[in-house]
């Protein structure tokens, strides 16, 4: 899709503003009410795209909307401080947030485990890690937000993840680039998902999800129930369980996922098979859960860290090497806006 700002080509729209901030500007806060209160917040607006930032919570993504209509699945929990902490490991439960975007990592995602004598929440602690913001610019081109996150203890490991979130100016599409470190003296194994949070009204009774799987799985016998409806969103129920599919991807490729609601309104999610080859698909179709979660990863098995060591995925960084890991959103609109 072309880029353009309220239907006229980037270079004339500018000519015809005042101020550039009218239609592209990055507008930071910190909230002061309710259980987030004290967390940052930075708002980027370009054009008809308007997109939330949770520095706070490791330069996240919260809220994406276009043109006011909202596109991330928000839960009822909001984004509150979380405890790194975490004595019973289920903390990420009652502070997950949801938006368009939530790190799970940088040690474990899948539920809480044990693994070589270390215990790791559910989702591991990345959403209670705060960014250094170093950089957040706006300009006639682009508009870019990076940052620092550290996930590190004393005499043990330390990973620092670097985010740098960009888009450029009149595009719908929005890039987050990662570059995960491993600051320690020993081999630090990274072990990272992406969890990607759709809602409605894009996510809907009959709302369609393309894959580039070779195959769907069941993760266990609920979602097996469901399984032969992977990819059409079902109809919202008083009581429906989550289900969870395992898509075995394609090898070292980029890779596409759409999610098209009936209007043709949608969003499409690329990232690399080599950086994520395991996918996951999370759906609940219930009374304030109705979202459908795209989640790539860099092992492919959701049951923790401990598992994808039994299963030799783990793949580890000597001191000083870097990984990098990266995701593509790119809204999708029937015609012109």
């Amino acid at each position: 899709m072309a880029k353009n700002l309220y239907g006229r080509p980037v270079d004339q729209a500018i000519n015809r503003l005042g101020a550039l901030s009218q239609a592209v500007a990055i507008e930071a806060s910190t909230r002061t009410n309710g259980p987030d209160a004290g967390s940052r917040r930075i708002r980027i607006v370009n054009g008809l795209l308007d997109l939330e930032i949770l520095p706070d919570r490791g330069l996240d993504l919260g809220q994406l909307r276009i043109a006011g209509v909202p596109l991330a699945w928000v839960s009822p929990t909001g984004f509150p401080g979380l405890n790194s902490g975490d004595r019973d490991g289920l903390g990420w439960l009652r502070g997950f947030g949801g938006g368009i975007l939530t790190t799970c990592g940088l040690l474990n995602f899948g539920p809480s485990v044990v693994d070589d004598g270390q215990t790791h929440p559910m989702h591991g602690r990345y959403s209670s890690l705060s960014a250094n913001v170093t950089r957040a610019e706006a300009t006639n081109e682009e508009i870019i937000v990076e940052g620092v996150v550290s996930e590190a203890s004393v005499l043990g490991m330390h990973l620092e993840l670097r985010r740098r979130i960009r888009m450029e100016v009149g595009s719908l599409e929005v890039t987050v680039d990662d570059t995960v470190t491993n600051r320690s003296g020993s081999p630090v194994a990274p072990m990272v998902l992406y969890h990607l949070n759709l809602g409605w009204p894009l996510v809907a009774e009959g709302t369609e999800l393309t894959s580039p799987a070779l195959d769907v799985q069941a993760r266990d016998a609920v979602a097996e129930r469901g399984l032969s409806t992977w990819s059409t969103f079902p109809e919202l129920s008083d009581e429906y369980p989550e289900h969870v599919f395992r898509h075995e991807l394609p090898v070292d490729r980029d890779v596409d996922v759409a999610v098209r609601a009936r209007s043709g309104f949608g969003v499409r999610i690329g990232f690399n098979t080599h950086a994520f080859p395991g996918l996951f698909q999370w759906r609940v179709a219930g009374a304030g859960h109705n979202v459908l979660g795209i989640e790539p990863a860099t092992t492919p098995t959701i049951h923790g860290r401990a598992d994808a060591r039994e299963r030799g995925m783990l793949v580890p960084l000597a001191p000083g090497e870097q990984r990098r890991l990266g995701v593509r959103l790119a809204v999708e609109i029937p015609g012109a806006m």
